[in-house]
């Protein structure tokens, strides 16, 4: 009986493991998608269904592109992140990031800390809500 459960005690152990991984490499895409101004692979990582503050998915891909258009350059970089998978399908992340933009002559910056939501979805781990 104790093998047993530590058996599986192990294997959702493992597969935490696993799911955070792939959250991991989301949110990392995330970062290398909005650095490289790639607005259909930032369209990619967010769920369908997204629902967040009043916005669904239309609106933070439009935001996103008006970001774009704004600035000459972007660069994200997430840190300090803490992700707790909730259950098979859901999940919850938070982190920190650090937002340049170039514009002009300079560079502006801003750190932020942000709370968001994820789905496992048949494509994968999508972000849900809180962009």
């Amino acid at each position: 009986m104790k093998r047993l459960l530590l058996s599986v005690c192990l294997c959702l152990t493992a597969c935490g493991g696993v799911d955070k991984a792939s959250i991991n490499a989301v949110l990392d895409a995330r970062d290398t998608a909005i650095s490289g101004r790639e607005i259909g692979s930032y369209s990619d990582l967010v769920a369908t269904r997204y629902h967040s503050n009043g916005k669904g998915k239309i609106d933070v891909v439009a935001q996103m592109i008006h970001l774009f258009d704004q600035f000459d350059a972007v660069e994200m970089r997430s840190f300090d992140r803490e992700i707790r998978v909730v259950d098979d399908n859901h999940a919850q992340c938070a982190q920190s990031y650090r937002l340049r933009v170039h514009t002009g002559d300079r560079w502006r910056e801003m750190v932020q800390r942000e709370e968001l939501s994820l789905t496992r979805t048949p494509a994968g781990w999508k972000i849900s809500a809180g962009l």
